[in-house]
């Protein structure tokens, strides 16, 4: 019988494809190149996502509501802080020229609707004021304040209360009447003054949403509503090139908002992503320059980035877009991805210098090609687990490194073999034997732990494992999207600096809709008593209220009087003569709904969510009324519990994914326990550590595990598969891993360096979401691999040497041959015909 027809049919293959790949290397060359062109520009295709279709589904309800608010209302908020000089106060802040400026910004503003939906200025909110205590004909009690003050006269349930009002009334009109009625402008301070301070000296309540005490006050920029991410960004750079343009009186500005910081991380993805793969292309050429004795050392590095760019860019033609998450997968791919071709450049060498066949290509291309795949199925199985993830950027990324990875591996089989081909063919590799050279001899005392330790460290993963497991839910997650930007950043120290002097930097925002006219009794009722309940159940986390009725409703407040709520004429009558800008932010009354926004104090969104469901919980609306939570801090809250929803499960999928491929793959349940007990010990470890020392872990976490899964599975299955490889050519199961341990040393420390410094480059990254990242998760894949080698050689030693590795694996006669007291499967015939082949020189 010829020798090729005593190969099984899938073997043949490989060494066919072997062969014929190094004899057409320059075709290989050609489609390569033509593939290249044509795959690299998908590349122009990427979109960047950084807006809430990034973290929320498109079906979740706070997606959709906060889809509807925008509509209604307008899109995020730019705020503009104003802080007077030292010596100088709000009506400093409010002189002439600097209402001009406040004018002349709102209209340069207002001129670009495509990006700007409302400008309140300190002024507008002044002139809002103005309007409602000037009257027509001078008479304060014809104003629509007077009116409405007298209304609550009349309403006060109690005497005490009318007379509270009365006294506090005689105190305004005295005021009021110091000043005359040809100085009721606002180019007065005396006015200003008036409009922006109460009876008490203190600053009005209506206003304080604006002036946030006696040096600062506020402009709020409302962005279009629903924008992309490249409208949003163009809207804050106008919001901020507007007002530094403009010339101030004793008067500083500090621009913020979260559009900036959304345009920050847009901006840095754009740029990140490629520097980011520049370093990770760096180090990893100095591991193989410095560790891979090999000819062409850098050719697995062309290899990966031939690999990347064809899976970036079919990423681009499949629409995956790139986030603050997916940005990572340029160093994960090279980083992982770079193991396949290094395997197969050591592989020929090893091939073509112990001269074990003549055919050294094809030698490579049958034995390690169907590993190849396994582990690369190994990857994409751990990957595709995060598709089960809730946050949408996660997902996107999953799908990014299973697409990735089998690109990858494609690439990694045909370029290597068709390279070192026609290489060989043309210039033999004449080296020295490397079997004893000293990445082999590590990686053999890696593995020389007794075989007695096998038991003992099988029953140890599971413990670290399962603590790991009992754990988990104990762990926290960093999640304030502030701390996941550049810390060092202006936008951040800006940001920062307007918390600092107002106590706030979100909002929340509340939009009640009725069913028929949204200038109702009803309605009235309704926000103003909503507002003042929260405000009196949550005072640290809800600073001010600002709506047309508020305003009207915090005119009626005296100090001594009964709570009244404003008659509905008297909010409508506010409205009528409110400036434009703030009927657009406050009432909708083409869809009947009405606006309801307070300012957020400082915390966390786990603090916010408590909030959330305690309004939920306390709020009931009357008939034909609807009041949904909305704006920035629901967003962040619906993605608090996205991430967290099922963030543990997907390490759990990943790893169950995996296990059930390999028990399928490798035809025994033993096998894919014994490949996967690395990653218990690295996925349990994980957590117990970030437990002990209190670490709060970056929701980017979420895509850790099972990219640690991936990383060490690719390993371990390598380790295992070579191991029967060589238990196949007759080798005893020590001498196995021994000799496996040897001839592979080198080709895996120098791809586990260089998948651990891919992975680690992340943390190079300014952003702290990265940052984190790359340093847990590097960790991780380092424990895993270390793991892979001291872990599973003494693990398949003693294994196999009960007949659970090999069996099944390997002809019959043979396993007899090299187990001692194996007495064979009776009435099976070998599983593999292939000839054992005697290893030269072990």
């Amino acid at each position: 019988m010829a020798e090729s027809e005593k190969v099984p049919r899938m073997q043949r293959f490989w060494m066919w494809l072997g062969l014929e790949l190094g004899k057409r290397a320059g075709l290989v060359a050609v489609c390569g190149l033509l593939i290249t062109l044509a795959l690299g520009a998908g590349i122009s295709k990427l979109e960047f996502a950084t807006g809430q279709d990034s973290y929320l589904n498109a079906d979740d309800q706070v997606y959709i509501d906060n889809v509807q608010y925008q509509e209604l209302f307008g899109g995020q908020a730019m705020l503009v802080l104003f802080t007077a000089d030292e010596g100088s106060e709000i009506t400093d802040i409010m002189s002439p020229a600097n209402q001009a400026e406040m004018d002349r910004i709102a209209e340069e503003l207002s001129a670009h609707p495509d990006l700007v939906e409302a400008v309140i200025t300190p002024k507008t909110g002044l002139v809002w004021s103005d309007n409602l205590i000037q009257s027509p004909d001078g008479n304060p009690l014809n104003s629509i304040a007077g009116k409405a003050l007298l209304g609550a006269l009349e309403d006060d349930p109690t005497e005490e209360g009318k007379a509270a009002r009365a006294a506090d009334s005689a105190v305004t009109l005295e005021r009021l009447n110091a000043i005359p009625v040809e100085d009721r402008t606002l180019d007065n301070p005396e006015w200003v003054d008036f409009l922006i301070y109460g009876n008490d000296d203190a600053i009005r309540k209506s206003l304080l949403p604006i002036f946030t005490d006696r040096t600062h006050a506020q402009m709020v920029v409302r962005l279009v509503g629903n924008a992309d991410i490249d409208t949003e960004g163009a809207g804050s750079t106008l919001v901020v090139d507007t007002v530094e343009s403009a010339t101030w009186e004793n008067t500083t500005t500090t621009v913020t908002g979260a559009p900036i910081l959304l345009k920050d991380i847009n901006d840095y993805l754009k740029g990140g992503l490629l520097k980011l793969g520049g370093i990770a292309i760096a180090v990893m050429a100095v591991i193989l320059l410095v560790l891979f004795d090999v000819r062409w050392r850098l050719l697995p590095l062309g290899v990966i980035v031939i690999g990347v760019v064809w899976a970036f860019g079919l990423a681009g033609y499949i629409g995956i877009p790139l986030s603050v998450v997916t940005i990572a997968g340029l160093p994960v791919m090279l980083g992982v991805g770079i193991d396949y071709a290094i395997q197969m450049h050591s592989r020929v060498e090893e091939e073509v210098i112990i001269e074990r066949d003549a055919h050294p290509i094809q030698e490579t291309s049958r034995n390690l090609c169907p590993a190849l795949l396994v582990v690369t199925f190994d990857a994409v199985f751990a990957f595709a687990a995060l598709r089960f993830a809730e946050v949408p950027m996660i997902r996107a990324f999953g799908l990014l490194l299973a697409v990735g990875i089998a690109v990858i591996c494609f690439a990694s089989i045909i370029i290597p073999l068709a390279t070192l081909g026609i290489r060989e063919y043309k210039s033999p590799t004449k080296a020295r034997d490397f079997r004893e050279g000293p990445l082999g001899a590590i990686v053999v005392k890696l593995g020389s732990l007794p075989k007695s330790a096998g038991p003992v460290i099988a029953v140890a993963s599971l413990l670290i494992f399962f603590g790991g497991l009992l754990v988990e839910e104990e762990l926290t997650l960093q999640t304030d999207p502030v701390q996941w930007v550049d810390q060092n950043s202006q936008s951040i120290e800006d940001f920062r600096s307007v918390e600092a002097q107002t106590g706030s930097s979100s909002e929340l925002a509340i939009f009640v809709e009725s069913e028929g006219d949204i200038f109702t009794q009803e309605t009235v009722d309704f926000v103003s008593t909503f507002a003042n309940d929260q405000i009196e159940a949550h005072p640290d986390e809800l600073l001010t209220a600002t709506s047309v009725v508020t305003t009207v409703a915090y005119l009626l407040e005296i100090p001594g009087a009964s709570v009244v709520i404003p008659r509905v004429e008297d909010v409508e009558a506010a409205y009528d003569v409110a400036p434009a800008a703030i009927q657009t932010s406050t009432v909708n009354v083409d869809a009947n709904a009405m606006n309801l926004i307070f300012r957020y104090g400082e915390g966390t969104l786990e603090d916010r969510a408590v909030v959330l469901d305690a309004i939920a919980a306390s709020t009931e609306t009357p008939p034909g009324l609807t009041a949904t939570p909305s704006g920035l801090a629901v967003v962040g809250v619906g993605l608090l519990e996205n991430l967290t929803s099922n963030r543990v499960m997907l390490t759990y999928i990943a790893l169950a994914f995996v296990a059930a491929f390999l028990a399928v793959r490798l035809r025994s349940i033993v096998r894919s326990l014994l490949s996967l007990v690395p990653v218990l010990i690295a996925v349990g470890g994980a957590s117990l550590v970030a437990y002990a020392f209190d670490l709060k872990l970056s929701p980017m976490t979420a895509v850790g595990g099972p990219l640690v899964i991936a990383a060490c599975t690719e390993f371990t299955s390598l380790i295992l598969l070579r191991f029967i490889e060589e238990r196949h050519r007759g080798h005893l199961p020590q001498e196995a891993a021994d000799v496996a341990a040897a001839r592979t040393g080198r080709a895996f420390i120098v791809s586990g360096l260089a998948t651990i410094s891919g992975i680690l480059v992340i943390a190079t990254s300014s952003l702290p979401l990265l940052r984190d990242f790359g340093l847990i998760v590097g960790m991780n894949v380092a424990v895993a691999l270390l793991s892979a080698l001291i872990v599973l050689p003494p693990l398949m030693v003693w294994a196999d040497q009960r007949g659970w590795v090999s069996r099944g694996m390997i002809p019959d006669d043979v396993l007899r041959a090299t187990t001692p007291g194996y007495k064979g499967r009776r009435g099976k015939a070998p599983v593999d015909p292939a000839p054992s082949v005697p290893v030269p020189g072990a």
